[in-house]
Order: structure tokens, then C-alpha cells, then sequence
């Protein structure tokens, strides 16, 4: 996959990065998550991932920390759900 966008960064530092997923979270459906990648390699098979919110403003997209405690979990939570529901689609 090569879906690569221009960000910038809370302190203001312009990234590429690598989207894996941009979705919403029931109760926060206002905002877009961002799921991506910096071509950090974890192991041999995997990369780093990130999550943040995404902007989009005049100048391009922006990366919006997630500060609360409360948003963080459902956040991770979605994302853990997200996982599962597509391992039991694999295992059918």
C-alpha cells in the first residue's frame, strides 16, 4: 500500500505519513481518527502504528493529540474491535 499524505504535527513538524485507516468512534462522531504509519519497522513482519485525530484545515491535515483519558479508551477500543470482527471474518 502506498497511501501516503502530508501532515503536520502538534509541534508543527511536516510529516508523510502512511494511512492505514481513517475511521469515526461512536460518541466522538465529530472527529476523524487517523491510524498510520512512519515506516518504523517493530520485527520483520510489523510496523510502528499511530493513532490521532485528523484535521483538515486551509493549509492540509493536521495531527490533534488525544488527551483524554475517556476518548483514548474508546478509541482503542474501536480499534480492538475492529481487529476481531476481521479475525473471525478470516477464520469463516
Amino acid at each position: 500500500m502506498d497511501n501516503k499524505i502530508k501532515v503536520l504535527t502538534p509541534d508543527n513538524q511536516e510529516l508523510e505519513v502512511e494511512v492505514l485507516d481513517i475511521f469515526n468512534v461512536t460518541g466522538y462522531e465529530d472527529k476523524d481518527y487517523i491510524l498510520y504509519s512512519l515506516g518504523e519497522q517493530v520485527d520483520a513482519d510489523h510496523e510502528q502504528a499511530y493513532i490521532s485525530v485528523l484535521e483538515q484545515s486551509q493549509d492540509g491535515y493536521n495531527l490533534v493529540e488525544i488527551k483524554d483519558a475517556n476518548e483514548w479508551d474508546t478509541v482503542q477500543n474501536a480499534i480492538a474491535e475492529d481487529i476481531k470482527l476481521g479475525q473471525e471474518a478470516n477464520n469463516e
